[in-house]
């Protein structure tokens, strides 16, 4: 094939609408997918996300036809274009757009530099992926009709890099028995050559030890490079899944899936038909309703505020995992506070002292001889609530409630002493330090709703279905007044945190690939400079232009699959060791016993498909090289 001009306008156009196109219809491809056919988010995402990156490989692939070479200059000028376009005017136009992905909403939640550096790394995605097409086309119509044959280059390749079945399988051996050992074991191996060929120049008998060439050697930190960087990614992304994971599951347990509310905080009093309307949708298990309001815990000296659920009894354990949550004290001591035992005496420290709080009542125990006390209503706290309060089974707090009645000065605060029925452990310190329950028809009385609830709480077949499920609830509800909410909906800003710290995570452990594929780029340059008489010889017998690319891409590719896949073995090997033996955290601070551990399939074939999309990247430039190379150069030292 003739080449082309350095800088087409054709290809330019087709460059642009490829890397300017790709967001926009990853954007346009979630909102339909999400919105409009109602997957769930992260399935939506992904489809999105994966259509936007075949735009990308498809229009430079189609830039590299139009210009008949590799469109670098075009796509380069594409990729600034856009940045121009995402970093530029509209930073302050897309968080106000409406209909974008989450995870620009998810970026602008985090701030205008987190905004700016995920603009950021989408332009460069985008322009990368498009590079990566213009290439491989490139490489199947460069000689001018389409050549997809790989047969001999492939073999040119694996003399070049003289990687035998004997070095994959020592190599394979060091990674099953483990890298120290492996590398102790080479050191032992070369301080006995070392050993041998003294002693032989001692004898003077001939003896040459074992060397490993440049090359060889150079190939061989090429793969441990990309073998170290998808190693860190790998057990990192798993410890962030195991994370995000736990917290998922405590935050699931202390909240329902999805709640139904009412536009109107006190009319909400035709629940029971409500209930039975939405226990119909196809995907809800199960109902129960609550009643939700921000109130002021005293008990003694202590005062916090907290957040008081009225909830049922009754139906609260087929929704929730609170009745599985309770630490000390029963559920069923809500509707039977008669049951409670007495709270247990604690003495203070001048108590302690002096003696003094020997024959001293428990908190809330009427005294010696004194009438017995009015029954009081149960109430459930946190367990770090109840810490802060310094309360425990039996003892009373007092609810204060800013909606009281009106008195002569204004509206007045009601309170009322309740009996702690128990105590709960979510494992999520927010919640344990928050919320405190009590029992509905008890909380209706004391906030004086009548019959009247916040709304109702749903526990769905499929918690990642949550979403198109409640979509499907309020529309068997006719819309408004009704509206409805899901777990991901709710914990927004938290899970976006989570996905924020994943990111940052994995673009700054991402440097150690991209570290590794400049050492590919370094380990294929000099294989260009040792075999330049070959190439010579290979292009005066009628080598094409791209059958010299091809060589060495496959030699490149050859590196980054057999590191990729050793790296995999090591972040699969280390993941397991740490969820079999476990790494012991302090509860108090992390809230959690031992480091959470999940081996996700999809993290891992995505930092397999980083490091090899890399590793090829890497090629691109000694693979030109070797191409340009004329035969009279070569063979001019002969």
């Amino acid at each position: 094939m003739t080449l082309g001009p350095v800088f087409s306008w054709r290809s330019f156009g087709l460059s642009a609408a490829a890397v300017i196109g790709a967001p926009v219809l990853a954007s346009l491809g979630h909102v339909f997918l999400s919105d409009r056919l109602g997957l769930p988010a992260g399935t939506a995402s992904g489809l999105a996300i994966g259509a936007g990156a075949a735009w990308a490989v498809l229009g430079g692939a189609a830039a590299s036809v139009a210009g008949r070479r590799i469109a670098f200059y075009e796509l380069v000028a594409a990729t600034l274009l856009l940045l121009a376009l995402a970093l530029g005017p509209l930073v302050l136009v897309l968080p106000a757009l409406r209909g974008l992905p989450l995870v620009l909403h998810t970026w602008q939640y985090q701030g205008r530099v987190v905004l700016t550096a995920g603009l950021l790394l989408v332009c460069l995605s985008t322009g990368a992926l498009s590079f990566l097409g213009s290439t491989l086309a490139f490489l199947l119509t460069g000689s001018g009709r389409l050549d997809a044959s790989i047969g001999w280059e492939i073999y040119v390749a694996r003399s070049h890099l003289r990687l035998h079945a004997r070095t994959l399988f020592a190599l394979f051996l060091i990674v099953v028995t483990g890298v120290v050992p492996g590398l102790l074991a080479g050191i032992v191996w070369s301080a006995w050559q070392d050993r041998k060929a003294r002693l032989a120049a001692l004898s003077g008998e001939p003896h040459e030890r074992p060397r490993l060439p440049a090359t060889m050697l150079m190939t061989l930190i090429s793969i441990g490079g990309v073998a170290t960087g998808v190693w860190a990614l790998t057990v990192v992304l798993s410890v962030m899944s195991g994370f995000e994971q736990d917290l998922k599951s405590k935050i699931l347990g202390a909240h329902a899936h999805g709640v139904v509310l009412k536009y109107g905080q006190n009319d909400f009093t035709d629940w029971r038909g409500t209930q039975e309307r939405v226990l119909s949708v196809p995907g809800v298990a199960a109902s129960t309703p609550f009643l939700y309001a921000e109130v002021m815990l005293s008990a003694g000296q202590n005062l916090t505020g907290s957040i008081l659920k009225g909830v049922d009894t009754s139906t609260l354990g087929k929704v929730t995992e609170i009745p599985r949550s309770l630490e000390e004290g029963r559920l069923e001591w809500l509707d039977r506070p008669e049951e409670i035992p007495p709270a247990k005496p604690r003495l203070g420290l001048s108590d302690a002292l002096d003696g003094a709080g020997k024959d001293r009542p428990p908190d809330g125990a009427p005294p010696p001889g004194a009438a017995p006390a009015e029954k009081l209503p149960g109430i459930l706290l946190g367990r770090e609530l109840a810490r802060g309060l310094r309360v425990g089974v039996g003892d009373v707090v007092n609810v204060v409630s800013p909606f009281g009645d009106i008195g002569p000065a204004g509206p007045q605060p009601k309170s009322r002493p309740f009996r702690v029925a128990g105590l709960l452990y979510s494992g999520f310190y927010e919640y344990d330090a928050k919320f405190a329950y009590l029992q509905l028809a008890e909380a209706q009385r004391f906030f004086g709703a009548g019959d009247s609830v916040t709304g109702l709480e749903l526990k769905v077949k499929d918690v990642n279905a949550a979403r198109p499920v409640m979509r499907k609830v309020l529309a068997a509800l006719e819309g408004y007044p009704f509206r409805t909410k899901d777990w991901g909906e709710m914990n927004r800003n938290l899970f976006s945190a989570l996905m924020m710290e994943r990111i940052a995570m994995a673009v700054i452990l991402g440097f150690i690939m991209l570290v590794a594929s400049f050492i590919v780029v370094a380990t294929l340059v000099m294989l260009v400079l040792e075999k330049t008489r070959e190439i010579a010889v290979l292009r005066s017998m009628g080598a094409t232009t791209t059958s010299i690319m091809k060589i060495f891409v496959a030699e490149g590719l050859a590196i980054g699959t057999v590191g990729t896949g050793f790296g995999l073995l090591l972040g699969l090997g280390t993941t397991s060791l740490v969820s079999s033996v476990g790494i012991p955290l302090d509860p108090e601070v992390y809230y959690i016993s031992h480091l959470p551990v999940l081996v996700d399939g999809g993290d891992f074939a995505l930092v397999a498909l980083a490091a090899i999309a890399l590793s090829y990247l890497a090629t691109i430039y000694p693979a030109t090289r070797a191409a340009r190379l004329e035969p009279v150069e070569g063979l001019r030292g002969e």
